[in-house]
């Protein structure tokens, strides 16, 4: 009985702890599209991820509490495999969101190198065609420099 309260105190404030940090990454998140548009990828993505997240916060919640109910559950067949299934369902559900939002933030981080790699070739090749139009300028001035200063 003190393992199922110890282990349902750490589930409940492991929650809490998770809420707490989807909160604040939810306002940073808000504070950034204040700055700019609604249809952003990085807006769309932060929404995707706290909900994605807050669901999986609030399932590891309810397992804590249904830990908790253990020692009260009737020890007859069917509620036990209720209680039984809902806890499997529960976990599977945590997983799945788990592995959602692994695959969800691999996905969009990858895009976003993508352009990131993108904008710096493309500003890298600016510099380089810069650098090519101001060359033959100062070629120039050097070969009539040298032609003078040669007679």
């Amino acid at each position: 009985m003190l393992a199922t309260s110890i282990l349902s105190l750490v589930l409940l404030a492991l929650a809490g702890v998770l809420l707490d940090s989807h909160r604040r990454e939810w306002a940073v998140a808000r504070v950034e599209r204040q700055r700019g548009d609604d249809a952003s990828p990085q807006w769309r993505f932060a929404r995707r991820r706290v909900v994605r997240r807050n669901s999986a916060t609030v399932a590891i919640a309810v397992v804590g509490v249904l830990v908790a109910l253990w020692p009260v559950t009737p020890r007859e067949p069917f509620w036990v495999a209720a209680y039984m299934a809902v806890l499997v369902s529960l976990a599977g559900l945590i997983f799945l969101l788990g592995v959602g939002d692994a695959w969800a933030s691999s996905r969009y981080y990858r895009a976003e190198g993508r352009r990131r790699l993108a904008d710096e070739t493309r500003s890298l090749a600016q510099l380089v065609e810069s650098q090519r139009k101001a060359q033959p300028k100062a070629q120039d001035k050097v070969s009539s420099d040298t032609e003078g200063k040669g007679r």
